[in-house]
């Protein structure tokens, strides 16, 4: 049996070699409010020029590139009204120093945006245009993903934030006003699913693989939850490692917190390349003896899924991540992490996960 000294040497062990790896992530300098504002006002001038002289196909110079940001089809008119009219928003919320939330943006003018996904499609356009992110445009994200277990700090008002609670705590929406990280964990544990990080909470998950943080994105994650994963690394560096199902979904989560998405932008900085892969792994589910009972067909849209997956470059560079979604394919089975109670209750946290760290089986 492992014990919890093998654990905190081996991953003791990875942070040093995860420092050696990939060194500290860059730190990208932002503009300052007042470089924000006069880079907002240029594009507004750009645009309502473009709209007055009647520019069809409108196109506009993504800032600090030779690339141009372009629209074509008629039907796209509207986006480029919907565009301006969130640029004289953004640029209201940083005249008067406040922040807003895509969601409160929405319902401010339901009208005018129709449904949630056209805002944030034009977000996405605005920060790749001003090749800004969006914290700098004083436009927020509603968390929710939850922390929990070794950690504090302080939140934007200056309040100490302990994370050791039964049930977690809720990602706080300004992560980047977050400061003086505190922990003694030995390591970070990102877990897929909420139900699974209560059961770790209640298995006492710290007794079995030491002192550790805690975080859920609730399934696929939101903004919040990628960046207070990465500043963690960047404060405490702490080793990250993932556990998420064994199907392509849970893949494919696995890539938007260690890649970044396919939608948001490098300017961002929402991706922690240190993250490593524990588990499921599609690669145990035969040798793990998993009940048929807790085994479910691929689907189409999984088949659909993997066959993207496969040709994505993190993918295609990475040959063990690679073969994990080949061995998916071939097994034409996913299992979810609640599978494992089939063999147990405390399987996940008593037997596969210290015997998953004490062989170093990440990816």
């Amino acid at each position: 049996m492992t014990s919890l000294r093998e654990i905190i040497v081996i991953l003791s062990d990875l942070k040093q070699s995860l420092i050696a790896f990939h060194g500290a992530n860059p730190v990208y300098p932002q503009p300052n409010k007042s470089e924000t504002m006069a880079r907002v006002e240029e594009y507004i001038k750009l645009v309502v020029a473009a709209i007055s002289r009647g520019d069809w196909p409108l196109q506009l110079p993504i800032h600090g590139s030779d690339q141009m940001m372009t629209w074509k089809a008629a039907n796209q008119r509207r986006k480029c009204l919907l565009l301006f009219h969130l640029l004289a928003k953004s640029h209201a919320l940083l005249r008067t120093n406040t922040t807003s939330t895509k969601r409160d943006i929405y319902y401010e003018d339901v009208s005018i945006w129709g449904n949630q996904p056209v805002l944030d499609s034009t977000v996405t356009q605005m920060t790749r245009l001003l090749n800004i992110p969006r914290r700098c445009l004083n436009i927020g994200a509603t968390s929710k993903g939850l922390v929990a277990g070794s950690l504090n700090f302080l939140d934007g008002d200056g309040k100490l934030v302990d994370c050791q609670s039964p049930t977690g705590i809720l990602i706080p929406n300004d992560v980047e006003k977050l400061s003086q990280f505190r922990s003694k964990a030995f390591h970070i544990l990102l877990v897929e699913k909420d139900s699974t990080f209560q059961k770790l909470i209640d298995d006492k998950i710290e007794s079995f693989i030491g002192e550790c943080i805690l975080i859920t994105g609730k399934g696929y994650p939101d903004v919040n939850t990628r960046r207070f994963l990465r500043r963690l690394w960047d404060e405490l560096q702490l080793p990250a490692l993932a556990l998420v199902d064994a199907d392509p979904h849970g893949i494919s989560i696995l890539a938007v917190y260690r890649f970044g998405s396919q939608n948001l932008e490098d300017i961002e900085h929402l991706s922690t390349p240190q993250l490593r892969f524990i588990g499921l792994q599609p690669s145990d589910i035969e040798p793990l003896h998993i009940p048929d009972e807790a085994k479910l067909p691929l689907t189409q849209r999984d088949r659909s899924l993997i066959d993207s997956l496969v040709q994505r470059p993190s993918f295609t560079e990475n040959q063990l991540l690679h073969e994990q979604l080949v061995v998916l394919r071939r097994l034409n089975c996913k299992v979810e992490i609640q599978g494992l109670t089939k063999i147990h209750p405390q399987f996940l946290s008593r037997t596969y996960l210290p015997a998953k760290i004490q062989s170093k089986s990440w990816i």
